[in-house]
């Protein structure tokens, strides 16, 4: 069986599933998942997949699910990655009701993969095709996750439901269709920001002598800062207009801000955001501040919410 999909969409959890089906209609004597990619399968070669198919064998049969499979005949793969192959398609053939592959990857790379041998599409007939998630998906991921995490006693600006929620949902669905769009592992990465922002939060609240509440996720921990606020706030910002000359850096990166705010606004009405990009090109003679500014971007983007930190990688050609 091929799964096309991005990582992280249910791919594992479905393979299990699928395993205790066979195993309850009899197809197999055990409902194991022997789980690998094709990038360890390649390195292990031919050896450590006769090796992982013995071993399945041995214990009743089960399936083997390879995540990247592309990686097998992929033009930097080793030798090694398509003769694995190989034998994986004889040992589909010899071990019929004891050995269940299941071959997940992207679409255009399993394109290629299925050309390496005209075989394989014959042995794997059936493709399944497993959709990003949708808005209303993602959110009961992250309600499932947040109750998981705090058992149940997390409360919300706004409500489970509420605003600030869909807004946090709809910047993550903004990569949608996009290659590496995360899906639940992208709401993880989400619920880790919002636990992070609110954990800031509340070590300063404490500090300053507040007695804030533990279950609760402010506007400004589910969506970061008003980024008005935040610019005013912001060190570097403050040091940027200090520098001397360079007016229209200072112009350019008032504008931005301008437009962070705006999006800021229509995100709050339920309004699509503008598309522009954060990216900048800073040239200039040696000595005019092109380094110095960069860092101050960098880290004027990190206190607005928008990176998680200021740190930068600078290199010469």
């Amino acid at each position: 069986m091929n799964w096309i999909a991005d990582p992280h969409i249910g791919k594992t959890t479905v393979a299990r599933i699928y395993a205790d089906f066979l195993l309850s209609v009899g197809v197999l004597d055990s409902a194991q998942v022997k789980e690998t990619s094709g990038a360890k399968l390649a390195y292990k070669g031919p050896p450590g997949i006769q090796k992982t198919i013995k071993k399945i064998v041995r214990r009743g049969g089960g399936v083997l699910f390879v995540d990247e499979a592309y990686q097998l005949t992929a033009p930097y793969a080793s030798a090694g990655g398509r003769q694995v192959l190989d034998i994986i398609l004889t040992e589909m053939e010899n071990k019929i009701g004891r050995l269940v592959l299941i071959f997940v990857g992207y679409n255009k790379e399993m394109e290629s993969f299925f050309e390496h041998n005209p075989g394989l599409a014959s042995r794997v007939p059936y493709t399944l095709q497993f959709a990003d998630f949708e808005d209303v998906e993602l959110w009961n991921i992250l309600r499932d996750n947040i109750d998981k995490k705090y058992h149940g006693k997390m409360k919300f600006d706004g409500g489970i439901d509420g605003l600030y929620m869909r807004v946090a949902i709809r910047r993550l669905a903004q990569g949608r269709g996009a290659r590496g769009f995360g899906n639940a592992r992208s709401i993880g990465n989400l619920l880790a920001r919002i636990s992070e922002r609110q954990a800031k939060r509340l070590t300063k609240q404490r500090k300053d002598g507040l007695n804030p509440k533990d279950f609760y996720f402010t506007k400004e921990d589910l969506i970061g800062p008003d980024p008005s606020v935040a610019a005013s706030g912001s060190a570097a910002w403050a040091e940027l207009q200090e520098l001397i000359g360079l007016d229209a850096v200072k112009a350019s990166a008032s504008s931005m801000i301008g437009m962070i705010e705006t999006n800021y606004r229509r995100e709050l009405a339920e309004r699509n955001p503008l598309n522009f990009s954060l990216n900048r090109v800073f040239f200039g003679s040696p000595g005019t501040g092109k380094t110095t500014v960069a860092k101050l971007y960098g880290q004027i983007m990190a206190d607005l919410g928008l990176l998680s930190n200021g740190e930068g990688k600078y290199s010469v050609p």
